[in-house]
């Protein structure tokens, strides 16, 4: 399966495995079970956006959950809020429940990475299409959001 995000790893010489799921998944623990892999293996891909500020990328593990008042104090912009599905698909053309943090188009975006994705040796990322995942090293995702700010994003349980 060749996807924007394959294409994108390809061009970086990044090596990788498609994952295909027997089914379209849509949620962290869906794509676990599919995959055959850990919920902490599962990188997914939040978008946020405030008044007439960019986009924001947050990128954490599947078991993770995002705390916004955290992202929003590291960001400097304390309106941000989840997109809705409407306007991710719309503003992006891409499908929710399948965002993959790398490659067109989010690749210009401000992308804020939590460090726990970098506990796990090998990680699993969305294809970009519902019916497959990635698989790639932890080492080689760090390299490809060398541009991103990591910092603790999720709540602390």
């Amino acid at each position: 399966m060749k996807t924007e995000v394959t294409d994108f790893l390809d061009s970086l010489s990044v090596a990788y495995k498609v994952l295909p799921h027997s089914r379209q998944v849509f949620t962290s623990e869906e794509a676990a079970g599919q995959r055959g892999v850990r919920l902490s293996q599962i990188v997914k891909t939040m978008l946020l956006t405030g008044r007439g500020g960019p986009v924001i990328v947050a990128v954490l593990p599947g078991h993770k959950r995002l705390d916004p008042k955290r992202l929003k104090t590291i960001s400097g912009d304390k309106s941000l809020q989840f997109m809705d599905r409407g306007e991710i698909e719309e503003k992006f053309g891409l499908t929710v429940g399948a965002l993959s943090p790398i490659g067109p188009p989010l690749d210009a975006l401000p992308v804020y990475v939590d460090p726990s994705i970098f506990d796990e040796e090998k990680i699993t990322i969305s294809s970009g299409d519902p019916s497959a995942g990635v698989e790639l090293e932890s080492n080689d995702f760090r390299r490809i959001l060398k541009k991103a700010v990591v910092a603790e994003i999720t709540k602390i349980d």
